[in-house]
């Protein structure tokens, strides 16, 4: 994979994850659901989610933007 398509995909990541949390606060606004209407555990797992996908993303950051990742590419290009 190279460096191009790397940061396409993390981009799509970030994007994804944006899009959906966007359209799940609409889904709470348009019905009128208050937290109280939603389960504990529901919120703690969805935090968790995002957290690890927040995790995610910055371990792809740092693979990418690594100085020695374009060498590695080069290496195994041969």
């Amino acid at each position: 994979m190279d460096k191009q398509t790397l940061v396409m995909i993390i981009m799509l990541a970030f994007i994804v994850s944006a899009t959906f949390s966007e359209v799940f606060k609409y889904y709470l606004r348009t019905k009128r659901v208050s937290h109280g209407d939603i389960k504990n555990s529901e919120i703690d797992l969805l935090q968790q989610q995002n957290r690890q996908l927040q995790e995610r993303v910055a371990v792809l950051e740092k693979i990418v933007t690594e100085p020695s990742y374009d060498l590695k590419q080069r290496i195994n290009a041969l």
